[in-house]
C-alpha cells in the first residue's frame, strides 16, 4: 500500500496525509525495526550531506509544504466530494513539477517567500498571496486536468455504487 501510494504521487510526503497509510507504514516498521521499512533508497542515505545541502533541502520541503497545504485549501473549497483526493493527487504531482521548472519571478516570489516564514513577525504580505501564486501555477489544461481526476474518481464511486446495489 505504502509503496502503490508512492508511485501514485512519487512524494513520500503524501503519505502523511492518508491515515490507512501511516497506520500501515508503523505496523511495518514495527515489524521490521526500522524506520522507512520498505524504502531502503531514504532510510539509507550513501552520500553526507553538507550543510548548504541541507539547508536548501529544508528550504524545499517547507516551500513544498506551504504551497501544497494552500492549494489543498483551495481544492477542498470547491467540494468535490470523493473527487477531492483525486484533485489533491492530480495537483500534487503537478505543482512539484512546476516547481522544479520556476520562471525567474516565481523563483525569486518563493525565494522571498520562505524567508518571509522565517521571519517572527505577524504581519505577512507575501503569504497572503499564495492561494493567487498557486492558482496561477496551472494552465487551464492543468486546470482541466485536475478536475478530470475528480471526475474519474467521482465515476469510479458511482459505479462501484451501481455493481454493489445490483448484488444487495
Amino acid at each position: 500500500m505504502l509503496r502503490q501510494q508512492y508511485e501514485q504521487t512519487g512524494n513520500l510526503l503524501d503519505i502523511f496525509d492518508n491515515p490507512a497509510l501511516l497506520e500501515e507504514m508503523i505496523r511495518i516498521e514495527s515489524e521490521c525495526s526500522e524506520i522507512g521499512a520498505g524504502f531502503p533508497a531514504y532510510s539509507k542515505n550513501p552520500k553526507p550531506i553538507t550543510p548548504a545541502q541541507a539547508k536548501a533541502m529544508m528550504r524545499k520541503v517547507r516551500l513544498q509544504s506551504m504551497v501544497l497545504s494552500d492549494f489543498s485549501e483551495l481544492i477542498r473549497s470547491v467540494n468535490l466530494g470523493v473527487g477531492t483526493e483525486a484533485a489533491i493527487t492530480e495537483g500534487r504531482r503537478r505543482i512539484r513539477q512546476h516547481l522544479t521548472d520556476l520562471t525567474d519571478e516565481q523563483q525569486a516570489y518563493f525565494d522571498a517567500l520562505i524567508d518571509e516564514d522565517q521571519l517572527q513577525s505577524p504581519d505577512k504580505p507575501l503569504r497572503s498571496q499564495l492561494k493567487a501564486v498557486v492558482y496561477s501555477l496551472f494552465s487551464p489544461s492543468g486546470w482541466n486536468a485536475i478536475g478530470q481526476a475528480a471526475t474519474q474518481a467521482i465515476q469510479n464511486h458511482w459505479d462501484e455504487f451501481i455493481q454493489s446495489s445490483k448484488t444487495a
